[in-house]
């Protein structure tokens, strides 16, 4: 460069170091692109951030699904409700398992985080109160519009696993824990459509709508 400047007559001194500071300056770009290093941990970790949040958020509703079946003991219901209701929590339970032991292999992965914000933490506090007591005895439902408040508890809960473990299947770039995420996300699903067939099949109108409409039937 310094060379070229002394033959060039036509350029200045301020025009040499001009070009010497550009080229310094490109050397310098060329560095730093060549060494991504430091971004790409960045990206990585805050991918993980958000895969945990994930986690945890699946990790708190297979702990309260797992215990729906308790329900059970102080109330009755037909059999195949208390069926698919005992595939769903043992699965459930099977899950959270296999998730506590994510944790304790995989350091990275944080299954213990709160990511709600508050409002809707104290959202879903109320409605799990509202479910408690439609099923408490006495004064809960019962027969078929027990059973019915069950299946539409499940599918709801069910309809947002299957998702959820569809995003983390997704986006997980660990070959193990996407596998696990794929495989709970086809249980989900598989779950999730055997509890929407039986209330489309029985529970989708009320006992006395169903009568009038049998009646009404030629």
């Amino acid at each position: 460069m310094l060379l070229a400047c002394s033959v060039t007559m036509n350029l200045s001194r301020t025009s040499c170091a001009l070009l010497i500071g550009l080229a310094g300056l490109v050397g310098g770009c060329a560095l730093l692109q060549a060494d991504p290093q430091p971004q790409q941990k960045a990206d990585a970790q805050n991918q993980r951030k958000i895969l945990n949040e994930g986690y945890s958020l699946l990790y708190s509703d297979l702990d309260g699904l797992s215990k729906v079946d308790l329900i059970f003991l102080v109330k009755s219901e037909a059999k195949p409700v208390n069926e698919v209701t005992t595939t769903v929590t043992e699965y459930a339970a099977a899950l959270k398992g296999t998730l506590d032991r994510v944790a304790r292999d995989y350091p990275a992965v944080d299954i213990a985080l709160d990511p709600l914000p508050v409002m809707e933490q104290r959202a879903r506090d109320a409605i799990t109160k509202d479910r408690i007591l439609s099923f408490a005895p006495v004064v809960g439902l019962t027969g078929e519009s027990f059973d019915r408040r069950m299946l539409q508890v499940l599918e709801g809960t069910l309809n947002r696993l299957r998702f959820l473990a569809k995003a983390l299947a997704d986006e997980e770039p660990e070959p193990s824990l996407k596998q696990i995420a794929t495989t709970a996300h086809n249980k989900f699903e598989e779950l999730y459509r055997q509890v929407l067939d039986m209330l489309a099949e029985k529970y989708f109108i009320n006992t006395g709508e169903r009568k009038v409409a049998k009646k009404e039937a030629p």
